[in-house]
Order: C-alpha cells, then structure tokens, then sequence
C-alpha cells in the first residue's frame, strides 16, 4: 500500500533526519523528497507542456490536472530512481542523459488534513507525446493534456478563467481524443511559487530556442 511506504525525512536544510510512512509524512507535514518529470515540446514559437490528468480513483487530487510523471521518492532511492515514475505512469523509457535538471523546487502546501512539504526534484525532457507515444498506468492517469506556455501563464496571471484543452484519455488500454475544460482551481495544488518558476523556466527555454533559430 502507497501509504505505507516508507520515505526518507529531512530537516529544513534538506538534511536526512531518518525515515517515516508515507501516511505520517502527509499527516505531520514532514519534509520529504519527490520526483517530477515535465514533458514539452517547441513549435510555432511557443513551449507546449504536457499536463497528466489525475485518475477520479486517486486517493489525492482526484481529476486534476498534474506533472507530467511523478512520485515520492522511497528511502532506498536515489533521485536518478525517480525516472521509474516515468515508466510506471506513461510506459516511457527516458535515458537519464536525455534529461534536464531544474534543480530542486521547495513545495509547502498545507491544507485542512493534508500537509505537504517537500524537496522536489524537478527534470525536463524535451519529448513530443502524441496518441500512441505511450501507455498510461491508468489507475494513476485519466489522459495527458498538452497546455502551451501562452494558456498557462493566462490561466495563472488569472487573465482568463479557463481553458478548453484537447487531450488523449486511455481506458481499458484504449486511446481517444477528449476535449475538456479546466479552472485554475483544477490544476493540482502545488504551490504557486511552483508553477511560477515552471513557467519562468521555460520562458528561458523559448528565449534560448529563439535565439538559435535566429
């Protein structure tokens, strides 16, 4: 069982304190670490990145929408061990090589019985995934949602309530086109500070792409 899993704890210099169920983390608000992987793409001068629909039976967050590929990292991993999250939940293979660190992102959420605190590992790989690209773990993952750069800094700058997104859901390992709208409030609740260092991170990603095709 997920809750039961045991994670590595830290202080708040991300120094290993010991260990913890999954369960306790969440319920003490201990610091932990993750794994996130974002899928993007580049064309027409804008960055699409590649949002995970969360499950409806996801225990967390059920519906929303989400990292590409992630996960807790357990006490024995490594952070490099985070790629099996790819795996599990796409059915992706991604050579660690071919990805790029962001460096670590601190997330703090705290909510009425949910406290969430943690040092998240955030990696980049530059990938287009198109219907048939992939497998999705589906008790974990509805379909995934292209989003372009523009429509997420809209939706968070709060200049439009919502967007209509065109993705690929999977059920019962068959693939189908789904057109859906989404509120700010439906992506999942990382921290803002999160998304807006995502987002100011591939805004360098485009100016440097730019730059070179110049």
């Amino acid at each position: 069982m997920a809750e039961n899993e045991r994670l590595r704890i830290f202080n708040k210099k991300y120094e290993p304190i010991g260990t913890a169920q999954r369960n306790e983390v969440h319920s003490k608000g201990l610091w932990h670490e993750t794994f996130h992987c974002w899928f993007y793409s580049i064309e027409q001068e804008d960055v699409t990145i590649y949002f995970q629909k969360r499950s409806m039976e996801k225990k967390d967050f059920p519906g929303q929408l989400d990292i590409t590929a992630a996960g807790h990292l357990l006490e024995e991993e490594r952070v490099i061990d985070g790629f099996r999250e790819v795996k599990e939940e796409l059915g992706i293979d991604v050579p660690i090589d071919s990805a790029e660190s962001l460096g670590v992102f601190i997330v703090e959420i705290d909510l009425e019985d949910f406290f969430d605190h943690e040092f998240t590992n955030v990696f980049l790989v530059r990938k287009t995934l198109e219907e048939g690209s992939f497998l999705l773990q589906e008790e974990e993952v509805e379909g995934l949602f292209p989003v372009r750069l523009q429509q997420l800094k809209e939706i968070f700058y709060e200049r439009t309530e919502t967007l209509t997104l065109k993705g690929v859901c999977q059920r019962n390992g068959k693939q189908y086109s789904d057109r859906q709208t989404f509120r700010k409030e439906d992506f999942c609740a990382n921290a803002y500070t999160y998304y807006e260092r995502l987002i100011d991170s591939f805004e360098k990603i485009l100016e440097k792409e730019r730059k070179t095709l110049d």
